[in-house]
């Protein structure tokens, strides 16, 4: 694949790690590496990305949400990350 054929169809670079493993200091790095090539970078989260993957990501974290069962959580992840493959990735 050449350099014109990944700008025009886009390249998805996920980053995974625990809290505090550095994730935002790389993505901050590629994107400015990316910028300096002329390439754009959208930088995305999850669960958030979207207005309505933030409120539900407001949810996961609040301290009060400490007792939502598993099955709750995964299904809550699962439709932010909907969200956001509807409204900024395809």
């Amino acid at each position: 694949m050449t350099g014109g054929e990944l700008r025009k169809r886009g390249l998805l670079i996920p980053f995974e790690g625990p809290e505090g493993s550095g994730k935002t200091t790389l993505i901050q790095r590629l994107r400015d590496h990316l910028a300096e090539r002329g390439c754009e970078a959208l930088t995305l989260r999850e669960p958030g990305g979207t207005p309505i993957g933030e409120r539900i990501r407001n949810i996961l974290l609040d301290p009060a949400s400490r007792e939502m069962c598993a099955e709750a959580e995964l299904l809550l992840m699962e439709a932010s990350r909907a969200q956001l493959v509807r409204e900024k990735i395809v």
